[in-house]
């Protein structure tokens, strides 16, 4: 086993340092980001609404279940360290005089993003309360069927507070529309076995992930075009910056977060595009890499003994056996979610992908964005025949490699039991 795992090790870690010879810009990727700069943000971007359209179920099949698992809302980051990097940098080019309007709109926008982080890391904004708000009062008025009378419904939250705050704006607003629910809420360390479940801990996620961060997060920048934007006085504006590459990255990263405070994005059109485009890749990679399921890693990715996929099992068998909770709500974080998708075979978030494929066919800022979620909606008839469908961003989609009944509908039974053999 171990000369096994040694040679897989290997194999990753050429797999890794080759991926630096073929990796090169995606013209869909480029376009898509210069269309729209604020999308290099991926996971790290404010939730939208898609094309909340429902094919029609068979006949005599009506929804009575739901299982759902959600991110938290739009956030903040960690620390103020890039914030004060550029204040600091920015604030003595004025008083020296050598600052450029443009040098004074990044200065504007990183002070606001500074004054919402203020100092709480990880604090759920405004933004995001009404996002888990509006999922809410759109998954009663889509499936009214599930909510009619004075349904139970249980809600789990990850300790962490964005979490807890996310599932009280949801609930609130299915509250506010079903005023009859009856509710268990809860939270707790031991619910963090499954709900921050991110599978097998596999070394050769980190090694296939480790190649991308050193060639694109961390190659060397040409700092002329930034410091010819930032300042009048480009020689005097190097001596004030203590690293060009940590100055770059600060930019990234104020710019890609202002989004969820609502705070006008005006700093990622002074990055060079290279960068934009590299760090948004390098970002993509990781996550997939790391926590979904790449084609290079395979199989191992997942072991039966993952927590979140048995939870989600076991109490949908419940609700079908007659079990009294007519929605099961869980709140939760971006990396398990991505896993989840990934174990499922969620088409999108879960696809199963080549490195070499992920510019061109994950959107981060589609796939793992603030407030990501996943429903899965049960449907039964008359004679106790069970379906179920998923959507994900309130999206139908299909599951990698499995056959449905028809459309996004899914045989339960089946379903059932290619999870418990993983056969995806």
């Amino acid at each position: 086993m171990k000369r096994i795992l040694l040679i897989a090790a290997a194999f990753l870690v050429a797999a890794a340092a080759s991926a630096q010879s073929w990796w090169k810009v995606d013209a869909g990727l480029e376009a898509a980001l210069r269309e729209d700069l604020t999308r290099s943000g991926s996971n790290h971007c404010p939730y939208t609404v898609g094309d909340l359209r429902d094919t029609p179920p068979p006949a005599g099949f009506k929804p009575f279940y739901i299982s759902h698992y959600g991110r938290h809302g739009s956030r903040h980051s960690w620390g103020d360290s890039y914030y004060q990097l550029i204040i600091g940098v920015l604030q003595k080019a004025d008083s020296l005089g050598i600052i450029t309007p443009a040098g004074r709109e990044v200065l504007a926008q990183t002070r606001e993003v500074n004054a919402a982080w203020d100092g709480m890391d990880g604090r759920l904004s405004q933004r995001g309360v009404r996002e888990l708000s509006e999922i809410g009062h759109r998954m009663v008025r889509r499936f009214p069927q599930v909510f009619r009378g004075a349904p139970k419904i249980r809600a789990i939250s990850s300790t962490v507070q964005r979490c807890i705050i996310s599932m009280n704006a949801m609930t609130t607003a299915v509250a506010a529309d079903r005023p009859r629910v009856r509710w268990t809420l809860d939270t707790g360390e031991r619910f963090m076995d499954y709900i921050s479940d991110t599978g097998t801990k596999l070394p050769l996620c980190r090694t296939l992930a480790s190649g991308y961060k050193e060639h694109l997060w961390d190659a060397p920048c040409d700092s002329l075009q930034l410091l010819g934007v930032l300042f009048t006085d480009t020689a005097a504006g190097r001596r004030l910056i203590p690293s060009l590459d940590r100055f770059h990255k600060a930019m990234f990263r104020t710019a890609t977060i202002s989004d969820c405070w609502n705070i006008e994005e005006r700093i990622l059109k002074y990055l060079p595009f290279e960068y934009v485009y590299r760090f948004y890749s390098y970002e993509c990679h990781d996550m997939v890499a790391r926590y979904g399921h790449s084609a290079e890693v395979g199989e191992g990715r997942f072991s039966e003994d993952y927590s979140l996929g048995k939870d989600f099992v076991s109490k949908a068998d419940e609700a079908i056996a007659g079990g009294e909770y007519a929605v099961d709500l869980r709140f939760g974080h971006d990396y398990p979610m991505l896993t989840f998708c990934s174990w499922l075979g969620v088409e999108g978030p879960g696809s199963r992908l080549s490195v070499d494929e992920i510019d061109a066919k994950w959107l981060g800022w589609k796939e793992l964005c603030m407030a990501s979620n996943l429903q899965a909606v049960f449907y039964r008839n008359r004679a106790g025949k069970v379906l179920v469908k998923f959507l994900y961003q309130e999206q139908e989609r299909k599951l990698r490699g499995m056959e449905s009944v028809t459309g996004p509908y899914y045989d339960w039974t089946e379903l059932r039991s290619r999870i418990e053999g993983y056969k995806r």
